[in-house]
């Protein structure tokens, strides 16, 4: 399903755009819908999106990709951080009318594939989470456990470890990393100038959840804070995580290790929880 061959084309120009968002993410285009962030990152002959969100969604994405411009077929390379609903709610529908190829792990390979999302194992934060309503919260923002399954092929890039190559051959400057811990196929996507567009490997809301700037749903506690420390040894100045604002690195590493696996609370029925509720 990988390709053996990271050849590609680039073309000659390069789209040059402001970033618009806070932070140093060096060209690009960057926007909320809702609950979930994406960024349009220039590459050869085109974009790569990171994230795509929620399938609800879809109809608001294409009103932001007009209003600045773009067509969807600009759209060469759909990143997803993860295979969760409110990341790749709407690739299967980007893919019908850009073509666009697809890079996800390839823990992410069958739960695309059945359009479901898989819950595996974890817990919750802590229990203020629990009894403040967030999952009520997530749930008004459309995100379920169900979406429209995404096919894969060979044209698309299954990534199994750590990846210097792939995003330069495609025109970005830049690495892959696995950064397991929110979900065992989490990985982020980082700059060389130092931005990483990490999925949920960090979280950015509601801090008087008490989270520590952690997901609130958490599959392994330390596999999480093993992904920040490789982040920033891997030079990520500024984490982007798609869930909240961008996140300085001193932050995660004043927070590092917080929380032990041992903390997390309904770990135990948490997977028939969220069959219940987001079903």
């Amino acid at each position: 399903m990988a390709e053996k061959s990271y050849a590609h084309k680039r073309s000659e120009k390069q789209p040059d755009i402001c970033l618009q968002g806070k932070g140093n993410m060096g060209t690009g285009i960057s926007f909320n819908l809702g609950l979930t962030n994406q960024h349009l990152l220039p590459c050869a002959g085109g974009y790569l999106l990171v994230e795509g969100g929620s399938k609800k969604k879809f109809p608001q994405f294409l009103r932001e990709l007009e209003s600045k411009g773009i067509d969807p077929g600009e759209i060469r390379y759909l990143f997803i951080t993860h295979h969760h609903e409110d990341h790749a709610g709407f690739a299967a529908l980007l893919r019908e009318i850009s073509g666009c190829r697809i890079i996800v792990h390839k823990e992410a390979v069958k739960p695309l594939e059945e359009g479901k999302c898989a819950v595996t194992g974890g817990g919750i934060i802590n229990w203020r989470v629990v009894f403040s309503g967030f999952g009520f919260y997530v749930l008004s923002k459309g995100v379920r456990m169900f979406f429209s399954p995404v096919k894969l092929g060979d044209a698309d890039f299954i990534i199994e470890k750590d990846d210097n190559e792939l995003l330069r051959s495609l025109g970005v400057p830049g690495k892959i990393l696995c950064t397991p811990g929110h979900s065992p196929d989490s990985i982020s996507l980082l700059l060389d100038e130092g931005s990483c567009f990490c999925g949920d490997a960090a979280f950015n809301l509601m801090h008087w959840l008490g989270h520590r700037y952690c997901m609130p749903l958490v599959s392994d506690m330390e596999s999480s804070y093993r992904s920040w420390r490789k982040m920033i040894r891997e030079g990520a100045s500024t984490i982007y995580p798609s869930h909240g604002n961008p996140i300085p690195r001193e932050k995660l590493e004043q927070n590092m290790d917080y929380f032990k696996q041992e903390d997390l609370v309904l770990t135990k029925v948490l997977p028939k929880l969220v069959d219940i509720f987001f079903s």
